[in-house]
C-alpha cells in the first residue's frame, strides 16, 4: 500500500487517478481549492484518506497547504496535477499577489509545495502537456503574463531541476488530450488510460516508474521534451524566479 497526495483532485485527471488508486487499496489524500469542491471530492472518492483545501493561486494558502499536508505524514508519491488556463483562465489574469494566475497555479504552486512538503519517499510527478512544446523557454515576463503552454514547459523544467537535486524519481507527463472540464468535450481521449498509468507509477509498477529521473513521458512511453527544458541554466533561472517571488527556497539552498 502506498500513500499518495494529488493536487487538483476534485475533478478531471486528478480525480480519476485518485479513484483508481483507492480501488487498488491505496491511501490517497485529495486536494481542492475550496470547501465546496472538497465536499464534492469526498463524495466522489469516499475511500480517500482525506481532503486538504487550499487555493493555489495564493502564495500564502499554498504555503499553508504544504504545512497541512506535512501534518498527515510523509507520502510515497506526490502528483502535482493542479492546473488552469487551457481554454480558460487568461494569461493576463493577475492574482492578489501581483502575479499571473496561470503562473501562480501551474508553476509557482508546485514549486512551493515541492520545497515545503516533506520529500516523498519514492517519486514525484509534475503534470505537463504536449502544449509545452509551444512554450517560451526564455522565461521573459513569465511572472506577469504566462500562457498555458509556457507554464507546462515550466513544469517540465521543474521536474528536471528537482531530478538533479534529489535521490528520488522526479518526472513530468503529458496525459493526453482528454475529455475533461479543462480538455473540453471535443477531446478524443478519456481519463481511463492516464489514470491507469498514474496508478501504476505510484505503485512503482509499469514503464513510467522505471524511467530515469527527469524524463518526460506520455501514456505510451518516454518522449523527448522541448529542447529548452534541458537547459540547466534556464532551469536554475526558473528556480530562482520562483524562490524570489515566493520567498521559499529548496531545502538546503537557503
Amino acid at each position: 500500500m502506498v500513500r499518495v497526495f494529488i493536487t487538483g483532485s476534485s475533478d478531471g485527471i486528478g480525480l480519476a487517478a485518485a479513484k483508481a488508486l483507492c480501488e487498488r487499496g491505496h491511501q490517497v489524500t485529495l486536494h481542492a481549492r475550496n470547501a465546496q469542491r472538497a465536499n464534492q471530492a469526498r463524495e466522489a472518492v469516499p475511500k480517500a484518506e482525506g481532503v486538504l483545501v487550499g487555493d493555489l493561486s495564493s502564495i500564502s494558502e499554498t504555503k499553508k497547504l504544504a504545512e497541512e499536508a506535512n501534518k498527515t505524514g510523509t507520502f510515497d508519491a506526490i502528483i502535482q496535477n493542479a492546473g488552469i488556463g487551457y481554454g480558460g483562465t487568461s494569461s493576463k489574469e493577475i492574482t492578489s499577489d501581483g502575479i499571473s494566475a496561470v503562473f501562480a497555479v501551474n508553476t509557482l504552486a508546485p514549486y512551493i509545495l515541492t520545497c515545503l512538503m516533506d520529500k516523498p519517499k519514492s517519486r514525484i510527478l509534475f503534470m505537463s502537456s504536449d502544449s509545452h512544446f509551444g512554450g517560451d523557454a526564455s522565461l521573459k515576463g513569465c511572472t506577469t503574463s504566462t500562457s498555458y503552454g509556457n507554464s507546462k514547459l515550466h513544469d517540465t523544467m521543474l521536474a528536471k531541476a528537482f531530478a538533479r537535486r534529489w535521490d528520488i524519481q522526479s518526472v513530468s507527463m503529458h496525459p493526453g488530450w482528454i475529455s475533461t472540464k479543462m480538455g473540453g468535450r471535443s477531446a478524443p481521449g478519456t481519463t481511463e488510460k492516464s489514470s491507469e498509468v498514474l496508478a501504476e507509477w505510484c505503485e512503482g509498477e509499469g514503464f513510467a516508474s522505471k524511467l530515469k529521473s527527469g524524463a518526460f513521458f506520455t501514456t505510451s512511453g518516454e518522449e523527448s521534451s522541448h529542447p529548452g527544458a534541458n537547459n540547466i541554466d534556464k532551469q536554475e533561472e526558473l528556480m530562482k524566479i520562483c524562490r524570489d517571488v515566493s520567498g521559499v527556497a529548496v531545502p538546503g539552498e537557503e
